[in-house]
């Protein structure tokens, strides 16, 4: 609530108003208590325990304010100290005051004379130095406003071999962000690297020269290893192709992918020497076997299915590949990943990346 919306609170008389000797003042119209201005934070460090308060200074070692970790607890209004009320009076409805209800989010709690100083000089690197931070960042967020939800079709018969694969999983849906999500994500096509190895070792017995081969195959370049796993692996290729296909039908999509799959692009790119024919296909007919018939992709008078859904997984393995490396490496020489390209990464390489692991897993 704004402070004008207090003061006619505290002007009824009654039992609920908070501790009398607090300070409850005005700032920029929003409710202060003891100097303590309450900014929310969007996302705070698992570190941070629930229920803390953490002193934050700056490094002459002077006060610059406090972080609260008080989501979801309960509000005490009568019980509340400076830091908890000065929250509370941000967050709450005027005709919610005083009743039953939780808090909704984290607070930092600056102290009022340093507010101007704060948000020019420790703000905006707060994620930083604190773990923490209190911007709106609406391109960071998985776009609340993209389309409307589709519903969720849950796929039979995955397996997760290693208690590392459930760890991975596990952890990307706690992910609340895109790009950390897709490289949790591709952590499982990882372990499948290396699983994969394990058991083609153990049938081996006691061949050396076998072993040999196989762990010299297992030092090859990790987009070829990519690529092996999904052809050798994938169990319906025809769902890799549907989904291709789909999420190439989104034209606002072009711009990024031309970026990052040729611009930006690196050795074993299926179109590398065909992107105009690539553009033509998915901008006409479509990324299906008719459309690169017609687009010359695929030569021969009869291109056959085989052939096409080769080619959609060894495209599904390449773009996997080259999205992971923009997002994990951030350099030169790679397509270098900016906040409002968290959207295509949601829609477009996320969707790639979980069918094909639901395909690799089965």
């Amino acid at each position: 609530m704004f402070y004008l919306d207090y003061k006619s609170i505290a002007q009824a008389e009654g039992p609920n108003l908070p501790d009398p000797s607090l300070t409850i003042g005005s700032v920029e119209g929003v409710c202060t208590v003891d100097g303590l201005y309450p900014l929310p934070i969007i996302c705070a460090s698992s570190s941070f325990s629930n229920g803390t308060v953490i002193d934050v200074q700056d490094e002459q070692n002077h006060a610059l304010g406090m972080i609260l970790m008080c989501k979801d607890e309960e509000y005490e209004l009568q019980k509340f100290g400076a830091a908890y009320l000065s929250a509370y009076l941000f967050e709450v409805a005027p005709d919610q005051f005083a009743q039953v209800g939780k808090f909704s989010r984290n607070y930092f709690l600056v102290r009022t004379e340093r507010i101007k100083e704060y948000r020019a000089r420790f703000m905006e690197s707060s994620a930083v130095w604190g773990g923490f931070w209190h911007s709106d960042l609406e391109t960071l967020h998985h776009s609340e406003a993209a389309q409307a939800p589709q519903p969720i079709v849950a796929w039979s018969g995955i397996v997760m071999p290693t208690s590392l694969h459930k760890a991975a999983a596990q952890r990307s849906a706690m992910l609340p962000f895109a790009f950390e999500r897709y490289l949790k994500l591709y952590h499982l096509l990882e372990l499948s690297f290396d699983h994969d190895t394990v058991e083609r070792i153990k049938k081996l017995g006691d061949d050396l020269h076998g072993i040999g081969q196989i762990l010299s195959q297992h030092k090859r370049d990790e987009f070829d290893r990519l690529k092996q796993l999904v052809i050798e692996k994938c169990s319906d290729r025809g769902v890799i192709a549907k989904c291709i296909e789909e999420i190439c039908k989104e034209r606002k999509w072009d711009p990024t992918t031309r970026a990052i799959f040729f611009a930006f692009g690196k050795d074993g790119n299926p179109f590398s020497d065909k992107q105009n024919q690539f553009e033509q296909m998915i901008r006409g007919p479509g990324f299906s076997l008719q459309g690169a018939k017609k687009s010359g992709i695929l030569s021969g008078k009869e291109p056959k299915q085989e052939a096409f859904e080769i080619l959609c997984l060894k495209t599904a393995a390449y773009w996997i590949y080259r999205v992971r490396c923009s997002i994990a490496h951030n350099r030169i020489g790679e397509y270098v990943m900016k906040p409002q390209d968290e959207e295509f990464v949601e829609q477009f390489a996320e969707k790639l990346l979980r069918q094909v692991l639901g395909t690799v897993l089965r």
